[in-house]
């Protein structure tokens, strides 16, 4: 998947959660943006996204009544979100929200079953899923390993949490 389906994923996820929470977000022109974006095509959308995802993660981190109710499109966006770094945010609500095993749970279905973004997200949120369940920790590392793409094949030796990591 190209990298501008990706971000159009992402970012309708999100959109889908902060609808559901109730919250808007506006983001105000900026030429630091607008130069940026000159030069990577797309950083305007990637901007946005990161200012859609905190408004989601601090309403969700303050209300975590509004955390367990919204887990499944708190998971959605979290899913979709295939930044090495970003998707900690939105992991540490599932946490608190649903319990680290939940969580692994999650990904491991995700990376099972999912389809290619799905599973190269799940398999990148899964170093933020905190200290991993024995059992799952397998299951999550035979179905990496047996995916498709190379790049979900590969990401979990690099990801602290894995049998290998």
């Amino acid at each position: 998947m190209e990298r501008g389906a990706r971000l159009d994923a992402q970012e309708a996820a999100l959109d889908a959660l902060l609808a559901v929470l109730g919250l808007e977000v506006r983001t105000e022109p900026d030429e630091r943006v607008a130069a940026l974006a000159a030069r990577a095509p797309g950083y305007e959308q990637y901007h946005r996204i990161g200012h859609k995802r905190q408004a989601a993660y601090r309403h969700l981190a303050a209300d975590r009544a509004a955390a367990r109710a919204h887990y499944g499109p708190v998971l959605a966006a979290l899913l979709t979100d295939d930044d090495p770094s970003s998707p900690r945010w939105l992991a540490q609500v599932l946490l608190a929200a649903g319990g680290r095993r939940r969580l692994q749970e999650e990904l491991v279905a995700a990376v099972e079953d999912g389809g290619p973004l799905r599973r190269a997200c799940a398999v990148g949120a899964w170093r933020w899923a905190d200290a991993p369940y024995g059992d799952l920790a397998e299951r999550f590392r035979a179905a990496a390993g047996a995916a498709a793409d190379p790049w979900v094949r590969e990401r979990p030796a690099d990801s602290p949490g894995t049998p290998d990591g």
